[in-house]
């Protein structure tokens, strides 16, 4: 019996981002404060996370045109949805850092293969996950078709594993890490394990309708792309967004450990439960509505303009983390990750697709992603870091709320130029053909 005003065909889709968001919750989130927790300074931690978007920035476009020009999207998909599961697993057999390597030792930390090996296993887990989230976003727009306004709809989905597993896992490391000062993570790689396995027996299930349209001249095909001024303006805001998403996705719970730590030291046993609470609200309190509602606030405003109000979002956020010194107040702060996330992202992921040429729809998604997390993400590394290194975590969340608030200023007044620009030659086309 078919369910009413239900699309069978994208289930599966719907499905997969709720069981691959649901298989890295237990890990992505906690990578910079489980290298925190391994001895190395923020720096040095800034520095390694921005050198693996670089990785994705060849790794994506890459298998990206590989998978246009063999067709082969859903068998790549597949398979490295099987290589993130190992990879994940294998963080078990990661050794420790040796007791010589603690914070403001950097020197040492290079010197020890522990230290290699970990960002071995960072790299691995980051090139192959950003691989498994192009395809699967490209393949997902696909079978939308001409409604790709509604990509929203079915990434709200991820919202709901990362949300729902966030509360478990967090509690459960906590419980499992009972009485030590070490937070073991064994209980987040059991789930892992058991949701990423799940995600292939769905995935297997995804309708693959790639284009067999295939591009003879991709890089003359791309030229026209990028000759647009508007996708130009696009790219850099995309830039930028990047930047200001990985000091928060990166980082946040990195100042979050540093207030328990210096402001209230009675909550660091249950910190892991409040993360995980955190996550909870940021999912279905801030993201899922706005996921939800994405495709009819871009058709109202524009893509533009939905990255726009995520900036000047972001800007409110980061003057909140400066102000706040108790880590529980952070929680309801992340209600704004619907205007501040989903909104812009829904508008990133879309504009790709009505941009790319029939025949190079993964070509052109992977290179919009790597824009995003290769080049913003991986700069947002690397200065927030740094900075957190220098001023504190506090204080570089105040420069980046004037920083964000500025850039948003200069995009809004592009905007209005561009626009203005645009009915000055339309209208001269008009004058012209009368």
């Amino acid at each position: 019996m078919r369910l009413p005003n239900v699309n069978l065909k994208l289930l599966p889709f719907k499905a997969h981002f709720f069981l691959m968001n649901g298989g890295t919750t237990p890990l992505t989130p906690y990578l910079t404060t489980i290298a925190k927790q391994r001895g190395y300074s923020a720096r040095l931690v800034g520095a390694v996370f921005s050198v693996l978007p670089l990785a994705a920035v060849f790794a994506r476009p890459l298998f990206g045109a590989v998978a246009d020009h063999f067709r082969c999207q859903k068998a790549m998909f597949l398979c490295f949805i099987v290589v993130v599961t190992l990879i994940t697993t294998s963080y078990e057999l990661l050794p420790d850092s040796p007791a010589d390597v603690d914070n403001g030792r950097d020197e040492t930390a290079l010197t020890t293969h522990q230290f290699w090996l970990f960002c071995a296993f960072l790299m691995a887990r980051y090139v192959t996950i950003s691989i498994v989230t192009t395809l699967s976003e490209t393949m997902c727009l696909q079978n939308l078709g001409k409604d790709t306004h509604k990509f929203g709809q079915q990434r709200l989905w991820g919202c709901v594993g990362w949300g729902l597993v966030s509360i478990i896992v967090g509690w459960l490391i906590d419980w499992y890490s009972s009485g030590s000062s070490i937070k073991d993570y064994t209980p987040g790689i059991i789930v892992s394990t058991v949701f990423l396995l799940a995600d292939l027996l769905v995935a297997s299930k995804i309708n693959d309708c790639q284009s067999d349209v295939v591009s003879k001249h991709i890089f003359k095909d791309l030229r026209k792309v990028f000759n647009n001024i508007k996708v130009v303006s696009f790219l850099i805001w995309v830039v930028f967004f990047g930047i200001f998403y990985g000091s928060i996705s990166l980082y946040l719970l990195w100042h979050m450990e540093e207030l328990v730590t210096k402001y209230h030291p009675e909550k660091y046993s249950s910190i892991k439960t409040i993360e995980g609470i955190l996550f909870a609200v940021k999912c279905f309190g801030g993201e899922m509505p706005f996921f939800f509602l994405s495709g009819k606030i871009i058709k109202k405003v524009g893509h533009l303009n939905s990255i726009a109000i995520g900036l000047a979002t972001i800007s409110l956020r980061f003057f909140l983390y400066f102000i706040i010194k108790d880590p529980m107040w952070i929680v309801p702060v992340e209600l704004l990750s619907g205007l501040g996330f989903a909104l812009p992202y829904s508008a990133m992921t879309s504009y790709g697709s009505i941009l790319a040429p029939e025949g190079l729809k993964s070509t052109v998604q992977g290179l919009f992603s790597t824009i995003f997390q290769g080049v913003g993400v991986g700069l947002g590394s690397f200065i927030t870091g740094y900075l957190f290194n220098e001023i504190g975590s506090s204080n570089t969340y105040l420069v980046l709320s004037i920083l964000a608030l500025v850039i948003c200023c200069i995009q809004t007044i592009t905007i209005r130029i561009m626009v203005k620009t645009t009915k000055s030659q339309e209208n001269s086309n008009i004058n012209t053909e009368a």
